[in-house]
């Protein structure tokens, strides 16, 4: 079985209510190669970290902007 690439992104996201957070989760849910996700409300940038197969950083940050979310991407790490 060949190792697939996994992608570590992290974005700052303004996340202030817990609809946010929802519009987020939806959003996510689009993309089939997320492994999964998680996110820090407690940190000033209230980072929003994914584990996916591919690097979805820019398609990510497109639609969460059709969302109404501010994300922007901080750093994006590749795990082979």
């Amino acid at each position: 079985m060949k190792n697939r690439s996994q992608f570590i992104l992290i974005l700052s996201t303004v996340i202030k209510t817990p609809f946010d957070l929802n519009l987020i989760q939806c959003t996510i849910a689009n993309f089939n190669t997320v492994i999964e996700w998680s996110h820090d409300l407690d940190d000033a940038d209230k980072i929003l970290r994914i584990v996916s197969h591919e690097d979805i950083s820019e398609k990510l940050v497109l639609h969460l902007e059709k969302a109404k979310v501010n994300a922007a991407v901080m750093e994006v790490f590749e795990k082979v």
